[in-house]
């Protein structure tokens, strides 16, 4: 009875294990966590973990109680492959599946094929005694990788065998454990695939513009550095903020994110780089030829006519009066196509242009079907009268729609808990601390650390980056002027941009 007993308990104890690799889905973190349920479940001082990758077998994990009590430990370690080959113990158990245990690794019979190898040993001034090594079989039987743990210790400490009775435990631990990689190995590369459509998505978003090329990716790496510097901060007013694992990673996605909704924005918005598209600047050009030619025939018919006198025009008779009449209408129409290309490509518009234009559009000519025209229409206007940058009201309207479409395209997708705050954080962007930005005109703490963040570093990218539109790149040091302005101002969050300025973050 007692030994059922003492069965039960292990088996209990096994059971408690099982659940707690099955909850682990970390990769790194689940590795250690089998070594190390392993070497208690079992009494060994020391453990170590392969796994099969590739037709090689990777030492992913060591852990040595004797060796970490010491005054001066060994320093920490470092994965790296060994050959697959039955001329090792690991090998061995990886390539026929048999469980090894071995009483004393340094009296092995002649006859195995297999040997131990003393480099660790001497390394360290330690000495490898008995050894249970078993192979880490998923439900299908297939070899994963193989769990290796060292020198048995009774309760006195002192190194003895590992017991028969434990093989079968050890064997089922094993098997648990390749279970739990199995998942967590599954669990990555879908994590990879989704990163990788993310990416590839993104960047054929900002791909669509020229302009935009590579704008979410830079915006992803100065959130991913200031996410790191804050944590770094042991005085001033971040000092208490810290970003865990996945609230950096949460932030790695919304910034890759933020600016998907401009799908749905047309690119002829987006790719904007004159107040006018070039076709309607064509069509203007086109227009005024036209107007010259007709006037110029009007011209000369009047003169023909006899409706243009010297005395009225000229010095020296009808031939001089139409020259002179003739070098007015085409100076004037020129000089105001002129006036008109020189705004569509300004990014500014001055008082003085605006007064000249509104000149321009009062002015009419007689059509071929002899009806009378604007030089250009109400719609050419507005867009040449723009006072800043090249975008009308409505075009402005239309771009700030983005940050609702990316909101609604990612609450859409079932992020996991821990990246359920994605859709906001990259719908509020554009949120300002004085509540004049948009989407929701959010205030203050109402706006998450986050999407301060992103509002920081979606300006400075927006002002340095060389493949804007409608403006030419300002450098590093003027856009961070402009950012301390846009804190002072209290639009900014003034300690992110101070900790990304300061630290010079954007030259990551």
């Amino acid at each position: 009875m007692p030994e059922d007993r003492v069965l039960q308990k292990e088996i209990k104890k096994l059971n408690q294990i099982g659940i707690a690799l099955s909850s682990e889905i970390n990769l790194e973190k689940l590795l250690e966590l089998i070594v190390r349920e392993a070497r208690e479940f079992t009494r060994a001082d020391a453990g170590s973990l392969y796994i099969l990758e590739d037709g090689k077998l990777f030492f992913h994990v060591a852990q040595n109680e004797t060796l970490i009590r010491r005054p001066d430990p060994p320093p920490g370690f470092k994965p790296y492959p060994l050959p697959l080959s039955r001329e090792s113990v690991a090998g061995y158990v990886a390539i026929t599946g048999e469980i090894l245990n071995i009483e004393n690794v340094y009296s092995l019979p002649e006859i195995v094929p297999y040997s131990f190898n003393p480099d660790f040993d001497l390394r360290n001034d330690y000495v490898t005694r008995s050894m249970i090594v078993v192979p880490m079989k998923d439900r299908e039987g297939q070899i994963l990788g193989v769990l290796q743990l060292i020198n048995a210790m009774d309760k006195t400490t002192t190194v003895t065998v590992f017991p028969k009775s434990v093989e079968d435990l050890v064997m089922s631990l094993a098997s648990q454990a390749a279970v739990a990689i199995r998942n967590a190995k599954l669990i990555v590369d879908i994590k990879r695939l989704f990163e990788a459509l993310i990416r590839y998505s993104v960047s054929a978003i900002d791909a669509r513009s020229p302009h935009t090329a590579g704008h979410s990716r830079r915006v992803a790496a100065y959130s991913g550095a200031i996410a790191l510097a804050i944590n770094k901060q042991t005085t001033g007013p971040l000092a208490d903020v810290f970003f865990t694992p996945e609230q950096t990673e949460e932030l790695s996605y919304a910034a890759w994110l933020h600016d998907i909704g401009k799908i749905g924005v047309p690119e002829r918005i987006l790719d904007k780089k004159n107040r006018l598209s070039d076709e309607a600047m064509e069509a203007i050009v086109n227009r005024f030829e036209l107007i010259k030619a007709l006037k110029l025939n009007r011209i000369h018919q009047a003169w023909h006519a006899g409706n243009i006198s010297s005395p009225e025009v000229g010095k020296n008779g009808p031939d001089d009066s139409i020259s002179e009449e003739i070098n007015k209408v085409q100076q004037e129409i020129e000089a105001d196509l002129s006036i008109i290309q020189r705004v569509n490509r300004s990014h500014f518009l001055s008082d003085e242009d605006l007064a000249t234009l509104e000149v321009i559009a009062s002015k009419t000519y007689e059509n071929l079907s002899g009806n009378m025209t604007p030089c250009i229409s109400e719609k050419e206007f507005k867009h040449l009268s723009v006072k800043k940058g090249n975008l009308t009201a409505e075009e402005y309207e239309r771009i700030q729609t983005h940050v609702e479409l990316t909101h609604n395209i990612l609450k859409n997708i079932p992020f996991t808990k821990t990246l359920k705050n994605v859709p906001f954080f990259s719908a509020t962007h554009h949120e300002l601390l004085d509540g004049t930005g948009y989407p929701g005109g959010l205030k203050g703490d109402e706006i998450p650390l986050q999407s301060r963040i992103l509002s920081v570093v979606d300006v400075f990218d927006a002002l340095t980056a060389a493949d804007r539109p409608y403006r030419p790149a300002i450098s590093p040091e003027k856009g961070g002027e402009i950012l301390k302005a846009e804190a002072e101002a209290g639009r900014l969050d003034k300690n992110i941009v101070n900790l990304f300025l300061d630290k010079e973050l954007y030259t990551i």
